[in-house]
């Protein structure tokens, strides 16, 4: 494979009809080949009505994409800004350490507002970093997912992450399944948690299922295999998981991503972040294998550094670049 490579509420997202002649049929065959060759050699895809793949040699340019999907390169941890229609989310903001990567990127993409911050859960690789970025770029809204009162965390990390959300003065939401919100005209549906009965703060992690015209983007934060067959055992959820791309749960370790959860998923694009020979060893060769059944556009942050997925709705094609690690 070539791989390109909380609280409850209380406690606070179209042939033509006539066929062409024999030799006509010949040539129009070995035009659609080479042109399918050329669509998959670059990546570039045209969506269908039906959220279905085909292979196209559209051009596009970022700046022509109105829904883009930033996959930060913050080492061992999650930072995604996602963009519709000018409008902003940031899905995690890593550890705190990442601060500065964080907000220089933002600042390169030209963002100095957020209509939402979600904290998908409270693992300090995931909401280290909030305190600094929403001190200098304040969201609207604040999201995170309902889990139980056991599971709160006492790090100072977590009370840091508190304390930076009371100052933004942003409405504050705990989602849970069921829950929707909109950025631009992307429709945002939450998949999990589904309830408040999740053991461990990873398996309480906010899913978030996003679909912009005809493409979807599924973002997992560290959800694992128990929560996905939580999740597959909803039989409403099943017609929703399908995704165009999909943000690989808990970093490509073998506890996410599931054979059950992927076959349902089917993703054409997968992104996974994580860190330079992380002490975990992600993403983990087997959770490879598993993405690698339905693609082989596979991107890792340790390897191609920042991971921009876009979309394009007038020729609804869709397109991935990244910035390249230094050596």
């Amino acid at each position: 494979m070539a791989i390109q490579n909380h609280k409850s509420d209380s406690n606070k997202l179209n042939k033509l009809n006539k066929e062409p002649k024999t030799k006509n049929k010949i040539i129009y065959a070995i035009l659609v080949t080479i042109l399918s060759a050329v669509a998959l050699i670059t990546g570039r895809y045209s969506v269908s009505e039906e959220n279905q793949t085909v292979q196209s040699d559209q051009e596009i340019t970022l700046a022509d994409a109105e829904f883009q999907v930033h996959v930060i390169d913050v080492g061992q941890g999650d930072s995604i800004l996602v963009c519709a229609d000018g409008e902003t989310m940031l899905i995690d903001a890593a550890e705190s350490k990442s601060s500065t990567e964080i907000l220089d990127y933002l600042a390169s993409q030209n963002v100095t507002e957020l209509n939402y911050a979600a904290a998908t859960h409270m693992h300090a690789d995931h909401i280290g970093s909030f305190p600094k970025v929403l001190e200098q770029i304040k969201p609207e809204h604040v999201i995170e997912p309902v889990y139980a009162d056991s599971l709160i965390p006492t790090t100072k990390t977590y009370e840091r992450y508190l304390d930076a959300v009371e100052a933004t003065g942003a409405e504050y939401t705990a989602m849970k399944a069921g829950d929707s919100f909109t950025l631009g005209n992307a429709q945002i549906t939450v998949l999990a948690p589904v309830d408040e009965s999740a053991k461990d703060l990873n398996n309480t992690s906010l899913v978030l299922r996003i679909q912009y015209d005809d493409i979807v983007c599924l973002f997992t934060g560290d959800m694992e295999v128990q929560e996905e067959k939580t999740i597959l055992g909803n039989l409403e959820n099943l017609g929703l998981l399908k995704a165009t791309f999909l943000k690989a749960g808990h970093h490509g370790s073998d506890t996410s991503s599931g054979e059950d959860f992927l076959a349902q998923v089917q993703p054409k694009y997968v992104a996974v972040s994580c860190g330079v020979n992380n002490k975990y060893g992600h993403p983990v060769q087997s959770t490879l294998d598993h993405l690698a059944v339905w693609t082989d556009q596979i991107y890792i942050t340790a390897q191609q550094g920042d991971i921009v997925f876009y979309y394009d709705k007038d020729t609804k094609s869709c397109d991935i670049t990244t910035s390249g690690k230094e050596s």
